[in-house]
């Protein structure tokens, strides 16, 4: 059993090295804005969040993922900058990620209602750390070790980003291409160097006010679109949100991911959110089940996220996402 826990580590390890900057666990649409900073044009304002997401799995392994990300909006200049920072971890083997970005969005209008926010993100990927290995082959003899995790964990990087999101009173779209350099994960004299591949972020949304001055809701359909760096197979998945939203400022909602990737078609996993807002102040709760019996993964999530707002221009109409 332990040895079949270690190997299911190596494959989900190799995964995940091959997403480092995209491997976020989205628990609600607002997520979005961690990789796409263009999503800061959603509602016009400056603010600042921390995001915190706690993972448990069925061998009683579990993870953390949290950011700290926001933008300020320079009204008069039409422009945002944006900063995130961004931390994951694995209790049980010591396994750590840092990335941080800085985004540069400005802000273009196509007429009074319609909008476009094009992005660019500089990003710097932190090497990981391990407090242990899998194999510790390297103990006992001196031999070069075949340990994944320490073949890939002195390897740092910066990449580029860049994007948009389009948006009018009834429609959103979003669009982020990641890993433009796509940058080497492996040392300058590697014999077989290995390249981040480009992955891409594609939102669609539409909302509308259903109770007059009371209830609205919006949805958000998703692709992402992640191959693999160290080989043919790819991570994609679909995802569907569903927001209802009460005129006193609070929001309830899910979503529904889906595998389209080399391994599965089917559901990935189910989740539920809640927010609610008061003033500059919001607070959500998130829940995220797998439901995969296919794929064994780590997706059983409880998650909270702190928002303060400021610079507010006008006072915000809680019936819209955006």
């Amino acid at each position: 059993m332990k040895n079949e826990i270690k190997y299911f580590i190596i494959i989900f390890v190799v995964g995940l090295n091959s997403l480092l900057g995209q491997g976020y666990n989205y628990l609600s649409s607002d997520d979005f804005e961690i990789n796409n900073p263009s999503y800061a044009g959603l509602k016009d304002y400056s603010h600042i969040s921390i995001s915190s997401k706690q993972s448990f799995d069925m061998q009683n392994k579990s993870s953390n993922n949290s950011s700290l990300y926001g933008s300020y909006f320079f009204d008069d200049l039409n422009f945002f900058i944006g900063y995130r920072l961004n931390t994951l971890n694995f209790s049980e083997f010591g396994v750590s990620q840092y990335n941080a970005s800085i985004s540069y969005t400005y802000k273009l209008n196509i007429n009074n209602e319609s909008f476009i926010y094009p992005y660019i993100s500089g990003n710097i990927y932190i090497p990981n750390k391990f407090s242990d290995l899998i194999f510790e082959d390297n103990l006992f003899n001196n031999l070069p070790s075949i340990d994944p995790l320490l073949n890939n964990q002195n390897k740092s990087y910066m990449d580029l980003n860049a994007g948009l999101i389009f948006k009018s009173p009834y429609l959103l779209m979003g669009l982020s291409l990641n890993n433009l350099f796509k940058a080497k994960l492996t040392d300058e004299d590697s014999n077989d160097p290995v390249r981040l591949k480009r992955t891409v972020d594609i939102n669609i949304g539409y909302q509308n006010n259903i109770i007059r001055n009371t209830l609205g809701v919006a949805v958000i359909g998703s692709y992402f679109y992640r191959p693999s760096s160290f080989s043919q197979f790819n991570y994609s998945e679909i995802r569907l949100d569903e927001i209802f939203l009460l005129d006193n400022g609070f929001e309830i909602g899910g979503f529904q991911e889906i595998y389209s990737n080399s391994f599965s078609k089917k559901i990935k996993a189910i989740g539920f959110n809640a927010k609610i807002k008061f003033g500059s102040y919001e607070i959500g709760v998130n829940y995220k089940n797998s439901k995969s019996k296919e794929i064994s993964n780590t997706e059983n999530y409880m998650g909270v996220t702190l928002k303060f707002k400021f610079n507010i221009r006008q006072d915000e109409n809680y019936l819209y996402k955006w």
